[in-house]
């Protein structure tokens, strides 16, 4: 069994997973890849990470623990989701870019995606085909909260990284609806692809609620992701071995 594993060193279940395979002797057995690079992300058809395959096909996306990743690669096995419809949303919970393009399209139907449904449902570890899975309209509804909150811890990340660490204050973002459309579309893109029609012909789904929900949470997201990631950018053992395995 044939098994790949691609993370980004900044993805904190990424490290998790990468440090636990460390520390049983396990890296040797799945062959890790870096997705900081286009070529391999869309070769592997990635919509989130880690993001694991099997025999070529996706088995298994965050949410996933690493003593998951440690059972797929000893024994093939995964915990098989009891309900298939949760399952895959929490994929899409915990990927930044479907959720920006349900967020944007206020619907699931542009992320009822093959590939992300395998790896949700852990299809070819036991799990349910993506074909089984059954989406209703209001399943958006219920989960559109969620997908906001979850796209604000994002948004706030990127803001710290592109300042280094040193985000600006709420005041001096100014338009905050303007910058989470602005944000949004980006996001839920890859050139023009993924955006609706015209983005132009309305207001960007989601940006008053990400906008709202940023006005009230700023600062502890801050506090948030600041932890998170001084914890993993600090670890200097875990960046040598990011080196030595060519994840960088």
């Amino acid at each position: 069994m044939r098994v790949e594993i691609l993370i980004h060193p900044t993805c904190a279940t990424s490290y998790k997973v990468v440090k636990h395979l460390h520390s049983k002797r396990l890296l040797g057995k799945a062959e890790l890849a870096p997705t900081s690079s286009p070529r391999h992300a869309f070769r592997a058809r990635v919509w989130s990470v880690p993001w694991i395959i099997v025999d070529g096909i996706p088995a298994a996306t965050d949410p996933v623990t690493p003593e998951e990743v440690e059972s797929i690669i000893l024994e093939g096995k995964a915990e098989i989701p009891r309900d298939p419809v949760k399952a895959f949303m929490e994929a899409v919970l915990h990927s930044a870019y479907a959720a920006s393009v349900a967020v944007v399209h206020g619907s699931i139907n542009p992320v009822l995606d093959e590939d992300l449904a395998s790896a949700a449902l852990r299809t070819p570890l036991g799990g349910p085909s993506p074909g089984q899975l059954r989406i209703h309209d209001t399943v958006y509804m219920e989960w559109s909260n969620m997908l906001v909150r979850a796209l604000a811890i994002s948004l706030v990340r990127e803001l710290w990284w592109a300042t280094r660490g040193s985000p600006p204050s709420l005041v001096e973002l100014g338009n905050l609806e303007a910058i989470a459309g602005t944000w949004l579309l980006a996001k839920a893109s890859i050139g023009r692809a993924g955006l609706p029609g015209d983005p132009s012909s309305r207001e960007v789904k989601g940006a008053g609620e990400l906008a709202e929900f940023l006005s009230k949470t700023y600062n502890s997201l801050v506090k948030r992701v600041e932890r998170e990631q001084k914890m993993i950018l600090g670890d200097k053992e875990y960046w040598r071995l990011i080196e030595d395995l060519g994840l960088n």
